[in-house]
């Protein structure tokens, strides 16, 4: 009996439908993250043997969702030690002068540095402390080709000629009370800077002098033009009128030179899903022509910073502080002079804002870092010097301490007893309390002399026969001032 010659298509067709369902059931046996049991083999080795029925299983009960990996615990005492090291490690060639500014920047004078070098006229440096070295200026430089940098979905161009580094201008008159002593150890120097988008003024006239070495804090609400002067500074977008340099070089004009120096993370930062954390620097590494050699050593180094050394999840199953800590991990892969981060604590909960702020803060000294924020406690915690933004333009630029007494006012204390009124109209008497204010069941003085109040009010309180609940300093918090300033600026 033989078999009219239209028999054997539908074999044929049933064979090649088995084989693309094993053939797709393998790559995504590959790519995903995990698989139930973990033993991505025994899936190849079931699907190869039994191509149909083990396809099905596979389908049907052999794909789990990505794995979600623990953060870190939030009480391990290592945990900033190893930050530490590992910032150490990546910045081992700063100068000491530079480490020193962080400190120095905390006081009311901040320390003054060396300017910094041409970068060399070759090929994009790996480092920043490769480009120290003095070059004679290039004759007749031709313009850079505006408009590339890297993020984590757009890999920059090929290493550049770098033109020579042109000198720095002036503080503009604003921002002068707030450089440091020598011009030459702003690492950031905006002045005048203006964007227009239609008819909207994102940016009216910014004045910003950033110090070497110091971590920044972009304060500012919502809308108020950070993420605009970010792109700006990394060569994301053009300023209208102004200028904005770092470290003497114009983001406009001596683009590739700005880019071999800085890096640079977005508030929502893309990645490859399917690689690991390793794979992706790996890859970052590549496309900023780090040698071989270097690669990686600057990689077990980052994610020993970025606290993921021990993670081999695939980035599709990262949480989101595991993400924003590598794309700080990627932006830091050449060794930067000066990290810009937008809003990196935004969307995360407590633990991932905690593990973030740990890396930016043994940053502090190694390079500068520039990051835009309206987390008000965020920048207590890791800040020296913040510049509060809205409407477009600078209302105050200082460090967090002299902010506060500059906007603080009078000293006030908090106190509460059994009767209030009593106590109210008994303070009206006291020279060293300017103002009482009534709030509830409690009282807040603002007094002229803090010690007096201490001294004099506890005994006002006896002498008056009444209980003492509360008493207790009222000091000006940054959110207060951000409020002042912000509300002050709308109106």
């Amino acid at each position: 009996m033989t078999l009219p010659p239209g028999a054997f298509i539908p074999v044929i067709i049933l064979g090649l439908v088995e084989l693309a369902l094993a053939g797709f059931c393998i790559i995504d046996i590959v790519r995903r993250p995990a698989v139930l049991g973990d033993r991505k083999w025994l899936w190849i080795v079931l699907i190869v043997l039994f191509t149909l029925p083990g396809s099905i299983i596979y389908l049907a009960i052999g794909r789990v969702p990505p794995p979600v990996v623990e953060a870190r615990d939030d009480a391990d005492a290592d945990a900033r030690p190893r930050a530490d090291a590992a910032a150490d490690a990546l910045y081992a060639a700063v100068p000491a002068p530079v480490r020193a500014q962080s400190a120095a920047a905390r006081a009311p004078a901040a320390a003054a540095t060396q300017a910094p070098a041409a970068a060399p006229a070759t090929a994009r440096p790996a480092t920043w402390a490769e480009a120290q070295a003095p070059v004679a200026p290039p004759e007749a430089p031709e313009p850079p080709e505006p408009l590339h940098t890297m993020t984590p979905d757009q890999p920059p161009a090929q290493p550049l000629d770098l033109p020579a580094a042109a000198p720095a201008p002036a503080p503009p008159p604003a921002a002068a009370a707030t450089a440091t002593a020598n011009p030459s150890a702003a690492a950031v120097v905006i002045s005048g800077l203006t964007k227009v988008y239609s008819k909207a003024r994102a940016l009216d006239g910014v004045d910003i002098v950033v110090p070497e070495g110091s971590v920044f804090g972009f304060l500012g609400p919502n809308g108020a033009g950070k993420t605009t002067t970010l792109r700006i500074l990394a060569g994301l977008a053009r300023p209208t009128s102004g200028s904005a340099t770092i470290f003497g070089h114009d983001t406009t004009n001596d683009a590739d030179a700005v880019h071999a120096m800085i890096g640079y993370l977005p508030d929502v930062p893309g990645f490859y899903k399917w690689m690991t954390a390793t794979e992706y620097l790996e890859l970052s590494a590549k496309l900023f022509g780090l040698p071989a050699g270097v690669r990686g050593e600057r990689i077990e180094t980052l994610l020993q910073l970025a606290g993921l050394d021990d993670v081999t999840t695939r980035i599709g199953g990262y949480s989101r502080g595991m993400k924003q800590r590598l794309g700080v991990a990627q932006a830091l892969i050449n060794s930067p002079r000066l990290l810009l981060l937008d809003e990196p604590t935004s969307a995360l909960d407590p633990i991932g804002r905690r593990e973030v702020l740990e890396m930016i803060a043994a940053l502090a000294g190694r390079t500068t870092v520039f990051f835009s924020t309206h987390i008000l406690a965020d920048v207590e915690r890791v800040c020296d010097t913040v510049a509060v933004l809205a409407a477009g333009r600078v209302v105050e630029q200082a460090g967090i301490d002299e902010l506060k007494a500059r906007h603080g006012g009078a000293h006030r204390v908090v106190i509460e007893v059994d009767d209030t009124p009593r106590l109210q109209q008994a303070l009206a008497a006291e020279t060293w309390a300017a103002a009482v204010t009534r709030d509830g069941r409690e009282l807040l003085v603002e007094v002229v002399d803090l010690e007096a109040a201490y001294r004099q009010l506890p005994a006002l309180v006896a002498r008056l026969g009444l209980s003492l609940r509360r008493f207790e300093a009222d000091e000006v918090s940054l959110e207060d001032v951000f409020v002042d300033l912000v509300t002050g600026a709308k109106s």
